[in-house]
């Protein structure tokens, strides 16, 4: 009876411990507003007179494995683009691993997949049991080594993630052995990316990330130029909001783009900084329709926006491509990426840079087979005849 009891009040305690996890904010040390860093606004570069430009293809068309996801991409240092994704047998297998490829600018042309990593060496370098791996996100620091952040798994789905980095000093070729960021009070988990970094002025980076256990919102790690946390931002305070995109405004505000899990029908959810990201307003739900999907997008040097989205109240068939010119509060729906409509195809969690020379690189999960890449400028966004 005693035995049954005190299994009873550990449950109890079990449990308490866990929702304390999901629901109770850490504590946000936030630094006086002159040390305070600002946004660094990249890669802003206009593209001049070239004619309209679109080109499209496949980062992985033969991908050696047969479903994929979550693709990352990044400019490299010679001009060209390094992505990773994750693939296996089915989205959380023990068989998925972290996949690479190269694409050359001059051959307009991607190398063969290869390995980066997978839960073996996580396993070996962490000396933990590592059941699956997820989504990356590509970061370049500031000495130029590549960063590669990515989600494990251990026990559970995706609501018991966890993240690690790997790091590469010569363009993705290798990797170190991995290590395991600790971005929790509680047990470590629930902590996954999707979208790109943003870069402060005085080297730090901001990680775009969720949560997904009992709650679901979104947060912002404080990485400093060594790639070690310094802090964490709640950004929304509901329980709906997932895989936030931050896009800089200018050197102290930005707008957040999250995903709806909410009621249906979703619209894609917004949440406003005036302090370079230190805090958030309450988010809004915009006028786009958002079937529980990613978004990706950039801001383009003239200071209007480009936001890529299922433009679909249900359903991943429909791809688009919209635009914004009052710093996020209304968009216009300008192209189309995919649109099939036969209720079973998906054009799903893409991924939007913009390069040195102006031209903008989307990738995307196509029916979960392939990893498709689409190369655009601003002429071809705003229809201008060649």
């Amino acid at each position: 009876m005693f035995a049954s009891k005190s299994f009873k009040l550990f449950k109890a305690a079990v449990f308490v411990a866990l929702l304390l996890a999901a629901l109770v904010p850490v504590v946000i040390v936030t630094l006086s507003e002159k040390n305070s860093p600002e946004f660094v606004l990249s890669h802003d570069v206009a593209s001049g007179s070239f004619p309209p430009d679109m080109m499209m293809g496949y980062a992985c068309e033969d991908c050696v494995v047969p479903a994929v996801h979550g693709a990352s991409v990044i400019e490299t240092l010679d001009g060209g683009l390094f992505a990773t994704w994750f693939g296996g047998s089915r989205e959380g297998g023990k068989d998925v691993l972290l996949w690479g490829a190269d694409f050359s600018t001059h051959k307009r042309s991607w190398s063969t997949p290869r390995r980066i990593v997978g839960p073996a060496e996580t396993r070996a370098a962490l000396g933990r049991y590592i059941k699956t791996v997820g989504n990356s996100v590509l970061v370049r620091g500031v000495q130029n080594e590549l960063w590669l952040y990515y989600v494990t798994v251990s026990v559970g789905g995706w609501a018991g993630s966890s993240l690690n980095v790997v790091v590469s000093h010569d363009e993705g070729k290798t990797w170190s052995a991995p290590r395991r960021l600790i971005t929790s009070p509680f047990f470590n988990v629930s902590t996954l990316n999707k979208s790109p970094a943003i870069h402060y002025s005085d080297g730090s980076i901001g990680m775009p990330v969720y949560h997904e256990f009992i709650g679901k919102f979104a947060e912002l790690l404080l990485l400093d130029n060594k790639g070690q946390l310094l802090d964490k931002v709640r950004i929304t305070q509901g329980r709906h909001s997932i895989q936030p995109l931050i896009l800089p405004l200018d050197g102290q505000r930005a707008v957040a783009l999250m995903r709806d899990t909410g009621p249906r029908p979703g619209h894609v959810l917004s949440s406003r900084s005036l302090d370079a990201g230190a805090s958030w307003m309450k988010e809004e739900r915009l006028g786009l329709p958002n079937p529980d999907s990613a978004v990706a997008g950039l801001r383009r040097p003239d200071g209007s926006l480009l936001l890529v989205f299922n433009d679909t109240e249900a359903g991943r068939s429909s791809l688009a491509l919209a635009v914004s010119r009052d710093e996020g509060k209304s968009w216009k729906t300008v192209r189309h990426f995919e649109q099939v409509n036969d209720g079973k195809s998906e054009f799903s969690y893409p991924y939007l840079i913009r390069n040195n020379n102006g031209n903008m690189h989307l990738l995307y999960t196509w029916n979960r087979k392939r990893i498709r890449h689409i190369a655009f400028n601003d002429n071809w966004v705003e229809g201008v005849k060649p």
